[in-house]
């Protein structure tokens, strides 16, 4: 009988997980802003917050840190008004997440798992801010493009 009983607890636990494909992307502005600090206009975003390593099968693992990437459709052209130069920046192997327009994934694809300056490569500057609810800094980057501004923070 015990042995039956950690049977279906075995296959409860294992039948919660899955290796489908990951969930869409938050589309809402407001729950963004109280994570982070976003003082910037924005119209639209698309953002996913992700750990490192990835759960991406059945056990679950140490995860290292917590990275949030978003993409941003600015009211106005406020990109220019940040002149903080871009520094070299730890790139996630998970960086290119699939719903990320077609040059910002490829952008981190050939950057993953990588220090870089981004500058070199395309319009990116250095940007920080704060955790909403601790006030803790936060640091990354942002890079513009005629699709948007990526926005990439380890948080």
């Amino acid at each position: 009988m015990k042995r039956l009983g950690r049977i279906l607890v075995a296959a409860a636990i294992l039948g919660g997980c899955s290796l489908e494909d990951p969930k869409p992307p938050s589309e809402d502005i407001a729950a963004l802003r109280e994570i982070i600090n976003i003082q910037v206009p924005v119209k639209s975003a698309r953002w996913e917050i992700f750990g490192t390593p990835e759960q991406t099968g059945l056990v679950p693992g140490p995860t290292d840190f917590y990275t949030l990437v978003a993409e941003l459709k600015p009211e106005n052209d406020w990109f220019n008004s940040i002149t903080e130069p871009m520094e070299g920046t730890f790139i996630v192997p998970e960086a290119a997440r699939p719903w990320l327009t077609h040059y910002f994934r490829d952008l981190m694809k050939k950057n993953r798992n990588s220090t870089t300056d981004l500058a070199n490569q395309a319009d990116c500057r250095r940007f920080a801010t704060t955790v909403r609810k601790s006030g803790r800094p936060v640091r990354g980057f942002i890079c513009d493009s005629a699709q948007g501004i990526l926005l990439y923070l380890r948080v």
